[in-house]
């Protein structure tokens, strides 16, 4: 089997003595060329098989993450003061994370679903209208756009990237298209300069979905800043992790007005934006404030925030060049333009055939016994042929709005098929865990070698 080619200099950095050894003396196995023979750290049985584990007992970094000699008297004073609904630390933490993105505004929600579904309440998208969203996501992403009476259109995305697929956002244009749903999944940007130059083409509203995107970039520009709106969440698992938490970026003035009357029971914005009013409600709204004690934790996780940042960016790019030597192993690319992820996840793409016949469920299982948490990803389960669509379309506002043709479900799947999408949910691999993408490059160099222990011992895992 023919392998990628690798450069004397990163096949010196990534394996051992003893590999160079093995190499040079022309150890393989008999019907699989490894990439980087067997090097001290693999050349053990495998720990699926009931060896050693190339992790051995080490941890990875817990995750969330929390000093608490620094950050416990912060938490002490707000919740000593009493002042737990939105105040003055909400108000600082939205400045703080607006002025990190270079944003205009940010309003701050109870949560990241609330963030998005709040961004397209208060967009001028209602029933008949259609909306092109990516389909590699999770159903949160959509419910505002359902709550609106909207139409779900989807585009497939691309599997080398895993983002939706611009050309194809462009053939799923109708006369009754108002809006695009871009989703920076995995926190690998999406093609934004293309989606905005389709939108101003056919005068669309975008919402961002950055929620697992926090400080990716496109040219220097942060992600959740080139649409309308950019939504983020601060979910304990996030990158900036409050336990709950959402924000909403737009440099919209009078958008981000009706956002801030509509997080706070429909109360007049603007003059008295900032103010928790008792004034009679202007608009149908909701309550869907950050508490204080939320963003005193936010403002605690964001002083090391670039810092973690730049660390996951190194350990990205690192991991990219080094496990792409691997047949069958493609880490997602950043599309032309990206300057940065937030690796939120570090995601690749598995090719079976090419990494020796292996079933990716087996590769699954050898990794994690080596130590590295690794999963498939979102279930094989498209959002457009998902139960919980089936039920909207029998609501009277969609029977309403909508042809019976329209609303028949089993056209509907058919019609929004994403073929590549289906690939991806049958070949991806995400390494998801908090604290991983910010270890040590020795950390790094464990998961190199545990793919490279399994790479040479296909055979016997087979």
């Amino acid at each position: 089997m023919k392998t990628k080619k690798i450069t004397r200099r990163s096949f010196l950095t990534t394996v051992s003595a003893g590999t160079v050894a093995a190499a040079t003396a022309g150890v393989t196995t008999s019907d699989f060329t490894p990439v980087f023979g067997n090097s001290r750290d693999t050349a053990g049985s495998l720990a699926l098989l009931g060896g050693t584990p190339v992790r051995g007992n080490k941890k990875w970094q817990n995750w969330p993450q929390w000093d608490a000699e620094k950050f416990n008297p912060k938490m002490s004073e707000v919740m000593g003061n009493r002042v737990w609904s939105r105040s003055r630390n909400v108000t600082e933490f939205e400045k703080k994370w607006a002025e990190m993105h270079g944003s205009k505004h940010c309003l701050s929600t109870v949560n990241g679903t609330n963030a998005l579904s709040a961004a397209w309440m208060q967009s001028n998208i209602g029933p008949g209208d259609e909306v092109i969203c990516s389909p590699y996501t999770f159903s949160a992403s959509i419910f505002g756009i359902l709550y609106k009476g909207a139409m779900p259109v989807w585009a497939d995305i691309d599997p080398e990237t895993f983002q939706i697929n611009t050309e194809q956002i462009k053939k799923k244009i109708t006369p009754r298209t108002k809006g695009i749903l871009p989703v920076h999944i995995c926190g690998y940007p999406s093609d934004m300069p293309t989606i905005m130059k389709i939108a101003k083409e056919h005068n669309l509203f975008v919402v961002e979905d950055a929620c697992q995107a926090h400080l990716a970039e496109i040219g220097g520009k942060k992600v959740g800043t080139f649409g309308n709106a950019g939504c983020f969440s601060f979910q304990a698992s996030k990158n900036l992790p409050i336990g709950e938490g959402g924000g909403i970026l737009t440099d919209d003035t009078e958008y981000y007005d009706r956002l801030y009357s509509y997080h706070n029971f429909g109360y007049a914005s603007g003059s008295v934006s900032g103010q928790i009013s008792s004034i009679s409600a202007l608009i149908l709204a909701n309550k869907i404030r950050m508490a204080e004690y939320q963003a005193v934790i936010g403002l605690c996780q964001m002083e090391k925030l670039e810092e973690q940042h730049k660390i996951r960016n190194e350990n990205g790019a690192y991991l990219n060049e080094k496990l792409s030597a691997y047949p069958g192993i493609t880490p997602v690319k950043l599309h032309k333009g990206a300057t940065a992820a937030s690796y939120y996840i570090y995601a690749m793409v598995y090719n079976q055939d090419k990494f020796g016949g292996l079933p990716r469920k087996r590769f699954i299982e050898a990794l994690n016994a080596e130590g590295v948490p690794v999963g498939t990803g979102y279930p094989n389960d498209p959002l457009y042929a998902q139960p919980m669509l089936h039920e909207v379309f029998k609501s009277d506002i969609y029977k309403k709005f909508y042809t019976a043709d329209e609303l028949d479900f089993e056209k509907y799947k058919q019609k929004n098929h994403c073929p590549e999408l289906i690939e991806t949910f049958n070949s991806a691999l995400w390494i998801w865990h908090g604290g991983l993408m910010l270890g040590s490059k020795s950390d790094m160099d464990d998961i190199i070698n545990a793919v490279d222990k399994i790479h040479n011992n296909v055979a016997k895992l087979k």
